[in-house]
């Protein structure tokens, strides 16, 4: 009797626990399969990125995991204050001159960071996740990803369009990788979803390609096939070399691409269809402009630190004026205007939010709120950039912050190309877009015009048929009834 009570008890204990796993089942979301991981450094210019970043994974309902990785030398940590700035920040050494000590080259090149912090990661740290999530620090997310709608598989990552990656295409590939990887190529960066054991396959061949393309002469000025139309004599090397190192990577590692152009939307660009007015990432590493407003997170205040106690009170982001909604029956040129101003206007005030936040939990509340009225904000005329300190010439202009600021990091004469040529490719791409668009309603318009000269065209045979058959009708009724032999 005893025995079968505890059989019972038993019974019921397995039961209960398998109801257990089935509710803990039940309340587990697909979405939270992903790991999202980026790449930072110490410096206040990637803090305040890494922190609005954070914030928007936080608000679209933290979906899986977020892990930052940053990449700062001994002195640069020794220094660091801000490793809560995402509480899963993963320590990586620095690799700029990761290619001087392996090989002699002197070459600093920051870009290293990325694919060798995210190697560092993948091998050493990896994560629990069945997606894994590869973002830039200067993105914030407007939905969470999942491969339900962003479809990739095991072998097949899901990735951005950059078309400006034209050594994909044009025979400059042969001298990376061989005949076979080549086929498997895209012009593919910015975010891409992995599967996780693909992912910690692939990013010993990025890291190593990315080495292999930065030193490689035959790429250097004056060639001209890599599509980085700032390589020159005096910076020979083409910055987007990084990019070229994934894209090889990834071949040789076996992926293919599903190329995915609409899950992205640069901030102060136009979408140019449906899916790119309602995007998943907006990546803001471009100027914005619209109107006078003018903002681009690579001017001075960009560098200032801006996430101590002590500098709380530097100035916030100048937000542009949140636009007028327009009416139901608008042309798509007036609408994907509205959504591209409200995309500006979302992604700096998000920014701003997220500073301010950061400092209110750690400081405490009391500074003056970052939520001022965008009727106060500074407005950057456009095509002038906020000046790197005042002018002797120009006593007018003042440093925007309320303190003195902190030295502005220099940055690589290479870097300023690869952002130049950044902005240059995408101004055209703006350009090429907004002539689709063009385009767009001059077809829509003709259609319509042709759709109408149609509809009046029948209506019009319709009525003359109609009435000829009428008058017909009516001319035979009449000849009956004046007919003399009708009723003969």
């Amino acid at each position: 009797m005893r025995a079968r009570a505890l059989a019972l008890v038993a019974l019921l204990a397995r039961a209960s626990l398998a109801f257990a796993d089935l509710d803990d089942a039940s309340e587990r979301r697909e979405i939270d399969d992903y790991h999202y991981v980026f790449s930072a450094d110490c410096q206040p210019y990637m803090t305040w990125q890494a922190r609005a970043l954070y914030e928007s994974w936080r608000a679209i309902g933290s979906p899986g995991r977020m892990t930052r990785l940053i990449s700062c030398t001994d002195d640069e940590y020794a220094r660091y204050e801000h490793m809560d700035v995402v509480p899963d920040t993963v320590k990586c050494p620095s690799f700029v001159w990761y290619a001087k000590e392996k090989f002699g080259d002197d070459d600093g090149y920051s870009a290293y960071n990325l694919p060798g912090g995210m190697n560092h990661w993948a091998q050493n740290v990896g994560t629990d996740r069945k997606w894994v999530v590869k973002l830039d620090a200067d993105m914030l997310l407007l939905k969470p990803l999942s491969v339900r709608e962003i479809p990739a598989s095991k072998g097949v990552a899901a990735s951005g369009q950059y078309d400006y990656l034209v050594g994909t295409k044009n025979g400059m590939a042969k001298w990376f990788v061989d005949e076979e990887v080549e086929k498997r190529l895209a012009p593919v960066g910015g975010w891409e979803i992995f599967d996780a054991e693909d992912f910690v396959n692939m990013t010993p061949h990025w890291f190593a390609q990315t080495v292999k393309v930065r030193m490689d002469k035959r790429i250097w000025f004056p060639y001209r096939g890599t599509g980085d139309v700032y390589v020159s004599e005096e910076s020979p090397r083409p910055w987007i070399s990084e990019m070229y190192g994934f894209v090889f990577g990834c071949g040789l590692a076996g992926l293919t691409h599903n190329v995915m152009r609409s899950v992205q939307l640069y901030a102060g660009m136009k979408p140019w269809d449906e899916a790119s007015a309602d995007p998943f990432i907006v990546h803001y590493g471009l100027r914005m402009d619209e109107g006078p407003y003018s903002w681009d997170k690579h001017w001075e205040p960009g560098h200032l630190e801006r996430m101590t106690c002590a500098t709380r009170d530097v100035e916030p982001f100048p937000v542009v004026p949140y636009p007028k909604r327009p009416s139901a029956h608008a042309l798509q040129q007036e609408r994907h205007n509205y959504i591209k101003v409200k995309i500006m206007y979302i992604t700096v005030s998000a920014i701003n939010d997220a500073v301010k936040k950061y400092n209110d939990e750690k400081c405490g509340r009391g500074a003056r709120s970052h939520r001022v009225e965008t009727k106060s904000l500074p407005i950057i005329p456009k095509g002038r950039d906020v000046p790197m300190k005042p002018s002797r010439e120009d006593p007018k202009v003042k440093p925007r912050m309320t303190q003195k600021p902190t030295p502005v990091p220099v940055m690589h004469r290479a870097e300023r190309a690869g952002d130049a040529t950044e902005r240059l490719l995408a101004r055209k791409a703006t350009l090429k877009v907004e002539r689709e668009i063009a385009h767009e309603e001059r077809m829509h318009r003709m259609w319509t015009m042709g759709s109408l000269t149609w509809v009046v065209g029948f209506c019009v045979i319709v009525y003359r048929f109609v009435r000829t058959k009428t008058r017909q009708r009516s001319e035979q009724r009449r000849r009956r009834e004046t007919n003399p032999f009708r009723e003969v």
